[in-house]
């Protein structure tokens, strides 16, 4: 009889303990696991101050990428996951996504390239045209790129635009047809892409034929298909 009320004393002892330490040990743990808050935004925030935020929360902030953004400063934070006002238990693991900043590139040498292939490398290296001009070129031919704004090799941001400046074509200048014959200066203005208009003969020393007078004068600037006008000895 003695041993069997030992044996209960230890088995109500034992219980006793098991209560002792659930209460005070298990419970506050099982409790603690189990409490919910709100997750903070951190989006736009610098990751410094992001993980700090998290932390005074009871989160843990870790970065898990890290991207280019136009929108957003480097050293940012673009996305978090789970999104801000998420309920989550403490100590969960907030993922952040950073910003490495707009991805650069550098306006590439177009000059003396057609204008479609052109437009083919500006959109490959991710930039855009938003506006082509057309200006005559000492030296371009007609439908070549002659330059860019912002100028080659300028380091810009992805997705910027650029404006194509392109040919019209050579400066025409008129010839000096002075003491040309007629057949001659026809031939050099054929040439050029210009058109012999009138042709006015008149009295003068010198061989019959020879231009002596044409207007427009030497050196003025024309378009292709301008007429140029003669005198000569008659």
């Amino acid at each position: 009889m003695r041993r069997i009320l030992v044996y209960a004393a230890i088995i109500i002892a034992f219980f006793v303990v098991g209560l002792i330490v659930a209460n005070f040990l298990l419970m506050p743990l099982l409790v603690g696991r189990g409490e919910e808050i709100a997750v903070p935004n951190v989006c736009n925030q610098p990751l410094d101050t992001a993980v700090e935020m998290l932390r005074a929360a009871g989160l843990d902030g870790v970065v898990v990428e890290r991207r280019f953004d136009r929108i957003i400063d480097e050293g940012y934070v673009i996305v978090q996951d789970p999104l801000p006002d998420a309920q989550v238990k403490k100590k969960r693991i907030i993922n952040l996504t950073v910003s490495l900043g707009a991805e650069t590139v550098s306006v590439p040498f177009l000059a003396g390239i057609g204008y479609e292939q052109g437009l083919s490398i500006i959109s490959r290296i991710g930039l855009v045209v938003t506006r082509v001009d057309s200006v005559f070129s000492d030296s371009i031919g007609l439908g070549k790129i002659i330059g860019t704004v912002p100028e080659a090799e300028t380091e810009v941001s992805k997705g910027d635009g650029v404006v194509l400046i392109v040919s019209k074509g050579l400066i025409l200048r008129i010839p000096n047809l002075v003491g040309q014959q007629l057949s001659q200066a026809q031939l050099i203005l054929q040439r050029m892409g210009l058109v012999l208009g009138a042709i006015e003969e008149i009295q003068g020393s010198g061989t019959r034929g020879t231009v002596i007078i044409q207007n427009p004068e030497p050196d003025r600037i024309v378009n292709s298909g301008d007429t140029v006008n003669i005198m000569v000895i008659k």
